[in-house]
């Protein structure tokens, strides 16, 4: 199955951010999608609003919104200095901090998945939350920032037949919290395990080296299901930074590659690129998409 996938961290619309205003970074956005050819694209940090204009903008793409995450569940102190922090980051960038400091901190998100419409038929889709109660809705992992939902869609290609079944997550950036997400994640994917091929596509918020992708890429004992792959790692060819977080500036800043595709079991990637679109110093976002092309073993 010759397969484009790609991953964007959508930075939420109220978002005050060098990368620009959600109505400013709309036009990039649909550049970057459309010119990507990507058939299958996860989204993260979504709020309504933006899927509303995506949807609009793009009919030749079906989307699976999936559920929102849900809201913080930060201590109340803690959830009034962050807004105090937006005010004061919104006063400097000129913005009526009054009007705008509401959209700052969603309810949650939406990590929603898109697929072509004239590419692929819905099997089945759903979600659950990186949680010790996945199918509880809005659980949260103890001593995380919020609520962390994946959402996933059972996919069948319409040319050929192949199944695949896309998976896209956004993960707690606190220290402590990648390695445990991702052995939820895990388990979680090899309950859906049925040898058709998996994409884990996201934002880990993980060090490259981190504990949570050597979970994820491990063979488990406890498991006779294959271990995950990385697309940038398996790349014949890469392109473009090998950081995607550049905080809305086009600088890459630490921790690195946050954004990833993951998947298995074997195929041959041909390309995985960071796209570095941008026009006037503005970005669709804070963190480059990426782009993974695959090839199915034994193809030329």
């Amino acid at each position: 199955m010759a397969l484009k996938v790609m991953t964007l961290n959508l930075l939420y619309a109220g978002a005050v951010n060098p990368a620009g205003t959600w109505p400013m970074r709309l036009p990039l956005v649909l550049d970057v999608l459309r010119e990507s050819g990507a058939e299958l694209i996860a989204v993260q940090e979504a709020t309504a609003p933006q899927l509303r204009d995506l949807e609009h903008a793009l009919p030749e793409f079906t989307f699976i919104t999936g559920p929102e995450s849900g809201e913080t569940r930060l201590p109340r102190v803690l959830h009034r200095a962050t807004r105090l922090l937006h005010r004061a980051r919104a006063r400097r960038a000129g913005h009526d901090h009054t009007a705008t400091v509401h959209l700052h901190i969603p309810r949650g998100e939406h990590c929603t998945i898109l697929f072509r419409t004239d590419s692929f038929e819905l099997l089945e889709s759903s979600a659950f939350w990186v949680s010790h109660k996945p199918d509880s809705e809005g659980s949260v992992l103890p001593g995380s920032w919020l609520p962390r939902v994946v959402n996933w869609a059972r996919l069948q290609k319409r040319t050929t037949g192949q199944v695949v079944t896309v998976f896209n997550a956004h993960l707690d950036f606190l220290p402590w919290a990648p390695l445990r997400s991702a052995r939820i994640l895990r388990r979680m994917l090899d309950t859906h395990w049925d040898s058709t091929l998996q994409v884990l596509l996201g934002d880990f918020n993980a060090q490259p080296r981190s504990k949570a992708y050597a979970h994820l890429g491990a063979e488990l004992a406890q498991t006779p299901h294959p271990p995950l792959r990385d697309a940038w790692e398996e790349a014949l060819e890469r392109s473009g930074p090998e950081g995607t977080y550049h905080g809305g500036t086009g600088r890459v800043r630490w921790m690195g590659r946050l954004d990833r595709i993951l998947f298995r079991p074997s195929l041959t990637v041909s390309r995985v690129t960071t796209l570095t679109h941008q026009s006037e110093g503005k970005f669709p976002s804070d963190h480059y998409p990426v782009l993974a092309e695959f090839v199915e073993v034994g193809d030329d």
